[in-house]
């Protein structure tokens, strides 16, 4: 891809309805770019906060193309957007990012391929057509397993953790919904990720790598510095760069690892853009995902990410909401971030807080103390939590 930068005074498009989206309108803006957003949702923060919005449906084609033909580029704020809208947008207009890594990173069976591409460590896997393939599978798979549709934007309550063999006669509804993948569960010790930026030229730079706990595939929090020993820290890096290697993309990707007991790293999965396990380098470095992100769509050098302080965040949900209101009051070390999302499910995300301090394990036993997360979600940097898988 040719080298083109953007300048102050240019204009950049964002898609996409999730936090990010209106973050990277905020880091834009702060650039001196004038900012358009796209989204179904007038009121969403995105549009709300962006220079100009363009409010319309993923299949209205006519206004995404009207989008498209605004802005010098676009930049989407998820794995979750549809990559045939950033295929049609692609036609019109720049988008760094491009499609390929996000077609990749949506199709279970896609992604597995690239990674046993790149002779990396991955969960025992089968690809099951019909309860048949459940029942041939399971001897090689082993139990506990869990039963995924390959496209993960299908995956919310169509997910069977599978731990005895008359768990097996639960998936006959499910398979009615197409070409699913059996994966074994990997009891795991620690999780830890490393957000890349690849620039137009090919060239990568990681942020430090960060130590994550997660629950049902969500980060609930992260912290850097991690502990992690050096020749882990080696691999994950070598992984990383070989990520940049071998995808078409620009701008910021995360990569999430699985470390066992016996000192075995497999990869759980990647990201092509921002992730909430970055949100940490916002209180922790010297400079934020976002930054790293926009700099490499507009053909910036890339910075050098530095740890300034140890920091954790820790997401909230909307049943955690009345807790966070009684801590508003007592903690000085928080730092809140409302995301102002339309959701009013309880398990939906709805914003995250940062706390530094002088090393980790004083902060997580903070956050530990208010028993705000103690469902499950409790971990201190030597232990990690059982039995959660992507």
């Amino acid at each position: 891809m040719a080298n083109t930068v953007l300048y102050p005074g240019d204009t950049i498009g964002v898609i996409g309805n999730s936090a990010n989206a209106a973050m990277l309108v905020t880091t834009a803006r702060k650039m001196g770019l004038r900012v358009g957003a796209y989204g179904a949702d007038e009121t969403s923060e995105a549009l709300q906060l962006a220079d100009f919005k363009a409010v319309g449906s993923n299949k209205d084609s006519e206004k995404l193309q009207h989008f498209a033909e605004s802005c010098a580029a676009i930049v989407y704020d998820s794995d979750r957007v549809s990559t045939n809208v950033v295929k049609f947008l692609a036609q019109y207009t720049r988008i760094p990012q491009g499609s390929d890594m996000l077609e990749m990173m949506q199709d279970r069976l896609l992604e597995r391929a690239f990674f046993e591409q790149l002779n990396v460590n991955i969960a025992p896997y089968a690809t099951i057509i019909n309860l048949d393939d459940v029942y041939q599978s399971i001897n090689s798979i082993g139990y506990p397993c869990v039963l995924k549709p390959i496209q993960k934007e299908w995956s919310r309550g169509r997910e069977l953790v599978i731990k005895t063999q008359t768990d097996i006669a639960k998936a006959a509804g499910l398979l009615d919904w197409g070409t699913y993948i059996l994966e074994s569960q990997i009891a795991y010790d620690r999780e830890y990720s490393i957000i890349v930026a690849r620039d137009q030229d090919g060239n990568g730079q990681a942020f430090p790598i960060t130590e994550t706990q997660s629950v049902d595939d969500r980060p609930v929090r992260t912290w850097v510095p991690a502990q992690v020993d050096d020749a882990v820290a080696s691999e994950i890096q070598r992984i990383a760069t070989e990520v940049t290697k071998h995808v078409s993309y620009v701008g910021v990707f995360e990569v999430s690892f699985y470390l066992t007991s016996s000192g075995a790293i497999y990869v759980k999965k990647i990201v092509p853009a921002p992730s909430e396990t970055g949100y940490v380098f916002e209180a922790a470095a010297n400079l934020t995902e976002f930054d790293q992100h926009l700099r490499a769509i507009a053909g910036l050098p890339l910075a050098s990410a530095h740890i300034l302080t140890p920091a954790v965040t820790a997401a909230f949900t909307t049943a955690q909401l009345p807790a966070m209101r009684t801590q508003w009051q007592l903690k000085a070390n928080w730092h809140f971030t409302f995301y102002h999302l339309k959701h009013q499910e309880d398990d939906d995300v709805m914003g995250h807080i940062a706390v530094q301090g002088d090393s980790i394990k004083p902060i997580l036993d903070q956050l530990d103390d208010t028993g705000i997360w103690s469902d499950g979600a409790t971990v201190t940097p030597t232990s990690a939590a059982p039995d959660e898988q992507a």
